[in-house]
């Protein structure tokens, strides 16, 4: 759910003039990962980087960034909702981008439309027009953003399957696709679901508050015609002047990431805020978090709920109608980390029994192992990547 619904109040705030981003200049504070794009940091480590543009069928422009590597192994990252494709290259070397770069894989990593890469259309403009350029939700990015980019994958590297990892709401679009589009089922090799978010009943922590109170502040985000949330350009110069000061980690990490999605301290060290708020948050839209919390308020996996009148003209049905996962048949794995607050186990065994081709399922040992560990933890290195690579070499 990558930083959820944390909403509405923070960004509400940013989209006014607020003078907070001015108290400093983030020049002298990121570090030199925190100012580089993903190309930049592929770069830096040694690794050449290419950028293409894609247009899906509904008009939205992606950015796809490619390490290039064995063409016949090639693997798709996904991100969850507000980072971009940087949150898989921004611990350097250590990162899970350069890491199966290193293994030799083809790397392809999507900018989800609307982030900071991805925030072009063919005819709409997001600034004068952010009604209608931000009317999505994960729906749209499942059916839409996904084909064009495996596709286009398969294409580029001459592949009939591809291997994907996605990341919190990354993994949700892999099962809103396989059950909308099951012909994709057939082009993924194996789909690795990191901190899987489907079911959202057990959510726990900080969360639980904003869910509980999505309708309103759903309200409050129409009433101020609020659409675009967590914006790169607005929210980051924010976070910047708030977190990168020296009392920035207990207010920012201590004081809000970790009640939100799972406590590491070793995970994610201070020294790391300066590269991390130079990429993030990279975007989201109102509709997204309310879609996410419907799922989460009315415990079942199902389309956007636009009450009972407007359901019955877009679905002819009172109630959205569920998404059927028994139509998900490509060969997953599930990964969760047992200090998530986020993934919770207990919804994870829910959807382990509605997949109906799990291969392996992995609680991973380490104890405080958190939602964000699986893109920012400090130590993947020792305390996921090997379980990671066993399993490709397993299955792939």
């Amino acid at each position: 759910m990558s930083t959820g619904l944390i909403i509405l109040i923070l960004t509400i705030a940013t989209s006014g003039n607020c003078l907070l981003s001015e108290l400093l200049d983030p020049e002298e504070r990121l570090s030199e990962l925190g100012k580089l794009n993903f190309t930049g940091i592929a770069n830096k480590f040694g690794y050449m980087s290419e950028e293409y543009e894609l247009v899906t069928e509904d008009g939205y422009f992606l950015t796809l960034f490619r390490i290039p590597g064995d063409a016949t192994r090639p693997v798709l990252l996904v991100h969850g909702n507000t980072p971009t494709s940087d949150c898989f290259i921004i611990r350097g070397n250590d990162s899970l981008v350069l890491t199966l770069a290193r293994q030799g894989y083809d790397v392809w990593a999507i900018n989800l439309r609307g982030t900071r890469y991805s925030r072009r259309h063919i005819s709409l403009n997001p600034d004068t027009q952010p009604s209608q350029f931000f009317n999505y939700s994960f729906y749209e990015m499942a059916i839409y953003d996904l084909p064009t980019t495996i596709d286009f994958v398969l294409q580029e590297t001459g592949q009939t399957q591809l291997i994907t990892f996605g990341h919190s709401m990354g993994t949700t679009l892999f099962y809103v696709l396989g059950a909308e589009k099951p012909e994709y089922n057939d082009k993924i090799k194996l789909c690795i679901s990191l901190a899987p978010i489907c079911f959202l009943e057990h959510v726990t922590g900080l969360l639980v508050t904003p869910i509980k109170l999505a309708s309103v502040l759903n309200g409050l985000g129409i009433i101020l015609d609020t659409q675009e949330l967590l914006s790169y350009d607005t929210t980051t110069p924010l976070l910047q002047a708030l977190c990168l000061q020296p009392a920035g980690y207990a207010l920012c990490i201590e004081g809000a990431l970790f009640p939100l999605f799972g406590y590491d301290t070793a995970g994610l060290e201070n020294e790391f805020l300066n590269t991390l708020f130079g990429h993030f948050p990279g975007g989201t839209t109102r509709k997204i978090l309310n879609h996410l919390a419907q799922v989460s308020n009315r415990n079942v996996f199902a389309k956007y709920d636009y009450g009972v009148i407007r359901n019955r003209i877009v679905y002819n049905s009172s109630e959205p109608p569920e998404f059927d996962l028994s139509k998900v048949r490509m060969r997953s794995v599930l990964v969760v980390g047992q200090e998530d607050l986020a993934a919770r186990e207990t919804d994870v065994d829910r959807l382990n029994a509605s997949l109906p081709n799990v291969v392996e399922y992995l609680v991973l040992p380490y104890r405080k192992f958190n939602h964000m560990d699986f893109i920012w933890g400090r130590y993947m290195d020792t305390n996921f990547y090997p379980f990671i690579f066993d399993l490709l070499q397993k299955y792939t």
